[in-house]
């Protein structure tokens, strides 16, 4: 079995796009309001995901809301709320019209300032009642202005981190939109945002008091492979716990694009630390003029890199998965 463990809903009906609109327009009165969109819409929106997973030989994809558009910066807390509410309820519906194929991961109703505590209702309804396996949780709340959101090593994440143990959900750490002007929000924005996940995370104390807790940053956690003698160079000179030790508390997945960049990344945090996912119809849809393939059809890439044991390959398709989303039922 090969599982993508990164999956967004970019395929969405024009009715969700069309919701915001309305809600975005009523900020200073919010309401939750309705969404129509039937099932025939759902399956002609999913004709691209079925068919790609069917060429590239995937089994399962774990699904999102669309990352880009979780929103946590516009609007109030009540505002993010419903929004969100409202994607996951679409998730639901969606996994649940095909279970054999996607299996469902919430966003957290997250608002700039707001402490994280105030997400754990919309993740255990999620969990709980909804039969979600996971959650997405973006590390710049805000979008890059104030209020400027506290890094992922401060304690103030800590009641999420606590409910999410206590739920065996894993979380990927994956950013939204920016509001700074200056960044490109796929190109820079995302990569920054995860690359700095890894550092503040393994510069703290989260997995002294977390240890069981299951984060994922995706692609390739940014530069860390590149730059891994840097964060090693830094935690030695910081008196901090060795970086290469750390480091293996987190998980990353592999929507790189790039053999060379893979094999960099198993060879700095191990196959047991290393996930397969495609980010399929998400930055890397373009096909690659060199190969006539999609840049995200990665799947030949990870089979054709030789060193790889064949314990190591399934651990990377499959085996760290199942161990991660432990409660799915494959």
């Amino acid at each position: 079995m090969i599982i993508d463990v990164h999956a967004h809903y970019t395929q969405a009906p024009a009715e969700l796009d069309a919701y915001r609109g309305r809600q975005l327009g009523n900020l200073n009165r919010p309401t939750k309001g309705k969404i129509t969109i039937s099932d025939e819409q759902i399956v002609k929106s999913l004709q691209k995901n079925f068919q790609q997973m069917s060429d590239k030989g995937l089994d399962r994809l774990v699904f999102s809301p669309r990352a880009s558009g979780m929103g946590h910066d516009f609007g109030s807390e009540l505002v993010s709320r419903y929004w969100t509410e409202t994607n996951n309820d679409l998730i639901n519906r969606v996994c649940k019209m095909f279970p054999d194929k996607l299996v469902p991961c919430c966003q957290l109703p997250q608002s700039p300032g707001v402490n994280p505590k105030q997400c754990i209702p919309e993740l255990e309804r999620c969990i709980k009642e909804l039969g979600f396996v996971a959650c997405n949780i973006n590390p710049d709340v805000s979008g890059g202005v104030a209020p400027l959101t506290p890094s992922l090593g401060d304690e103030w994440w800590y009641p999420l981190w606590e409910k999410m143990v206590e739920l065996d959900v894993p979380g990927m750490i994956h950013a939204s939109s920016t509001l700074n002007p200056a960044l490109h929000v796929l190109g820079s924005h995302y990569t920054n945002q995860h690359h700095a996940a890894v550092v503040e995370l393994c510069a703290s104390r989260v997995y002294d008091d977390f240890p069981e807790l299951k984060l994922i940053i995706p692609h390739g956690g940014g530069a860390i492979p590149y730059q891994f003698n840097r964060h090693r160079a830094l935690h030695y000179r910081e008196n901090l716990r060795p970086f290469e030790e750390v480091v293996k508390h987190v998980y990353f997945d592999m929507a790189i694009y790039d053999k060379d960049s893979m094999e960099m990344l198993i060879k700095k945090v191990g196959a047991d630390n290393v996930v397969f996912s495609t980010e399929m119809l998400g930055t890397a849809k373009a096909v690659d003029p060199k190969t006539g393939k999609y840049f995200d059809d990665t799947v030949g890439m990870v089979k054709s890199i030789e060193w790889l044991t064949d314990e190591e390959r399934v651990k990377i398709f499959e085996g760290n998965a199942r161990k991660l989303y432990s409660r799915a039922k494959w």
